[in-house]
């Protein structure tokens, strides 16, 4: 098993502490927090650090996770990096496209694996969207669409969660960046990104709202809003169509939906996917235990990168990482200029 460090132990990392005293891949054996308390009631048997530093540079460490605010990404990974650790960073990758580079940068000189964390990848729905659309069961694909959105302000812990400096941006970097990148995940990499912002609603710095298109190399093309004004609280959903069918995915609760046919217009074959042990384990236990699922296998997908094992093939690398936020940049620059945004192949 790896010997994995844990920088940040709030609402997420506590969260990523728990998965690990369950992942059979990953040992948590040193945590730091900026509360002592925090970090001792989140992981009671890890080596307790004072400084994220000290971790950081510890010889007995293999891997660090990195669960704090995204302003601080890019130091720690590229000291983590620097030091001959492999790196998992939460979304986003950092609050800049220049901060993403060097942090890429800093692995391949490194030569170590840097990952982000995009867990929803591993939502059992989200798994029936992609596959469907990997296995040709809808045909050509055609469209994606997706939406994301929570109530704003009312489910933030801290300032600093809707503070555009801290995050690089509102919405769309926050729930947004969670379905930017799994319409990405579904249709492909982007070439053209076009959308609007708009901080109508909460009056902040940062974007309350976001509408974004894109098109895809291949041709399809897809549509994305992130909001936080969704009254009706925490929900996302992203459907693929092709010319033979379609795949939706919807959480929470979770659920999925895929339709096939021989031919466009022919007779659809429906096949909807409801979840109930998830449900009602969610009622039990919280939202948490979903989320724990999918870092325990995101965690092994961790380990097989590591290891040269390519595992699933669906954890998000450095580079995904670093695509999400070019995109969100780019309808932040679309909406100032009211022009598409042409992005550079990866």
């Amino acid at each position: 098993m790896l010997k994995v460090g844990l920088i940040g132990a709030g609402a997420i990392g506590a969260v990523r502490a728990s998965a690990l005293a369950k992942s059979k891949d990953l040992e948590l054996v040193a945590i730091h927090d900026l509360s002592k308390e925090r970090a001792r009631a989140a992981a009671p048997n890890a080596r307790l650090f004072d400084t994220a530093e000290a971790l950081v540079d510890a010889p007995d460490i293999d891997a660090v996770i990195i669960s704090t605010p995204p302003s601080f990404h890019e130091d720690l990974t590229i000291r983590a990096l620097g030091a001959g650790k492999h790196v998992l960073t939460e979304k986003p990758m950092a609050a800049s496209v220049a901060a993403c580079r060097r942090m890429i940068e800093a692995a391949e000189r490194a030569n170590r694996v840097l990952t982000v964390g995009f867990n929803h990848r591993y939502f059992k729905a989200v798994k029936m969207v992609r596959d469907a659309v990997q296995s040709g069961a809808l045909g050509r694909l055609s469209h994606v669409r997706a939406y994301a959105g929570h109530a704003g302000l009312a489910e933030f812990k801290a300032p600093w969660m809707y503070d555009r400096d801290v995050m690089g941006g509102g919405a769309l970097m926050d729930n947004g960046t969670h379905v930017l990148d799994l319409v990405r995940y579904v249709m492909g990499d982007f070439g053209e990104v076009f959308g609007y912002e708009s901080s109508a609603v909460w009056q902040l710095k940062a974007e309350d709202n976001a509408l974004a298109l894109f098109r895809a190399s291949s041709g399809a093309i897809g549509s994305l809003q992130a909001s936080w004004s969704e009254w009706k609280g925490y929900r996302f959903h992203i459907e693929a169509y092709g010319d033979r069918g379609m795949a939706r995915a919807y959480y929470a609760p979770m659920m999925a939906t895929v339709i096939t046919m021989d031919k466009p217009g022919g007779k659809p074959r429906v096949a909807r996917h409801f979840f109930p042990a998830d449900i009602l384990r969610e009622k039990m236990q919280g939202w948490q235990s979903t989320v724990i699922l999918a870092f325990c296998e995101e965690f092994a997908d961790f380990a097989a990168l590591v290891r040269g094992d390519p595992g699933s093939g669906r954890i998000a690398t450095g580079r995904d990482g670093l695509r999400a936020v070019e995109v969100a940049h780019a309808v932040y620059e679309s909406s100032q200029t009211g022009k598409a945004v042409r992005l550079s192949p990866l």
